[in-house]
């Protein structure tokens, strides 16, 4: 039932966002203006919450009951602390070292080796940082 409410929620958000990003210019030629990345920002979450209703529906009408399995509630609350944590400490600090930080906690938290976890974490923080940073020219914390 959350994910269909979730897909729902999404769907109108994504429109929401792609009306109020067609009042910003769209650009010249080849060079992106102020609201093709809002727009392509709304097309991306209303494609991927269509797909969500389109799953929801199908799981619905197919008639599969999956229950939350016990003792992973614990899991999903000290994973929501840790991304509350990387929230709060938002503009705080070193940005690759808190994404690293959350990426690694969660790596544990949800019961990865943790030298996986190690790699994952340095991976993605450093790719997400270069690209941000290199290519979309995002000054971070």
């Amino acid at each position: 039932m959350g994910d269909l409410v979730f897909s729902f929620l999404s769907i109108v958000y994504s429109i929401y966002l792609f009306v109020a990003s067609s009042k910003l210019p769209e650009g010249i030629a080849t060079i992106p203006g102020p609201g093709f990345f809002p727009r392509l920002v709304a097309s991306t979450i209303l494609a991927l919450s269509c797909l969500l209703l389109i799953f929801t529906l199908w799981k619905f009408f197919k008639k599969t009951t999956t229950s939350f399995p016990k003792g992973r509630w614990t899991q999903v609350s000290l994973v929501l602390i840790t991304i509350l944590l990387y929230v709060l400490l938002w503009g705080r600090g070193n940005f690759l070292l808190n994404t690293f930080l959350m990426l690694f906690s969660i790596h544990i938290v949800t019961g990865s080796k943790w030298y996986m976890g190690l790699i994952g974490s340095a991976i993605l923080s450093i790719s997400v940082f270069l690209l941000f940073g290199n290519v979309f020219h995002v000054l971070f914390f």
